[in-house]
């Protein structure tokens, strides 16, 4: 029974490792913010383009191995 609650930490720490956020920026290029996590990196566009709008937005998330790229890398 000790074992099982040993391996229950170990879980839930190594799970909360891999899933918070340790790096998080916003940028001055309109807003745009990323979460980088060790398994993810999230984006939340806010970024002055030339579109009818004037900025491109949205969300995107991207899975290990593609999460830790310069922001450069995902803009299309």
């Amino acid at each position: 029974m000790e074992t099982l609650k040993k391996k229950t930490k170990l879980i839930i720490f190594i799970l909360i490792i891999l899933f918070t956020p340790f790096n998080i920026q916003t940028y001055k290029d309109g807003g745009t913010a990323t979460y980088t996590a060790l398994s993810y990196k999230f984006i939340v566009w806010h970024q002055l383009d030339d579109s009818p709008d004037g900025y491109k937005t949205g969300t995107e998330i991207h899975f290990l191995p593609n999460n830790f790229h310069n922001l450069d890398y995902y803009f299309k």
